[in-house]
C-alpha cells in the first residue's frame, strides 16, 4: 500500500470525563448523541435490545453510592490534509 503523504497533521487527546446528576440525565446523554451512530449500523429489529443493553451497563459501570454517574471519556482527535 502506497502511503500519503500528509501536508498538515495533527493528532491530540482530550480527557473529557462526563459527570451526571442522575441516571436519568445519564440516559439521555446515552440516547443522544452517543449512541446513534451505532445505532444507524444495526438491524432495526435489534436496535432496542442494544439500546437497552448499552444503557444496562453503563448504570452498572458508572452509578455511585450517591446516585450520580461518573463516566471516564477519553477522546482521540486526528486532523490531516493533502
Amino acid at each position: 500500500m502506497d502511503r500519503i503523504p500528509f501536508a498538515e497533521k495533527e493528532v491530540w487527546c482530550e480527557d473529557a470525563d462526563r459527570y451526571f446528576e442522575s441516571i436519568e440525565v445519564m440516559v439521555k446523554w446515552i440516547d443522544q448523541p452517543s449512541i446513534v451512530p451505532f445505532l444507524a449500523c444495526i438491524a432495526e429489529r435489534d436496535k432496542k435490545c442494544f439500546r437497552d443493553t448499552v444503557v444496562e451497563r453503563m448504570i452498572k459501570r458508572t452509578l455511585k453510592d450517591d446516585g450520580t454517574c461518573f463516566e471516564t471519556f477519553r477522546r482521540m482527535n486526528v486532523r490531516a490534509r493533502k
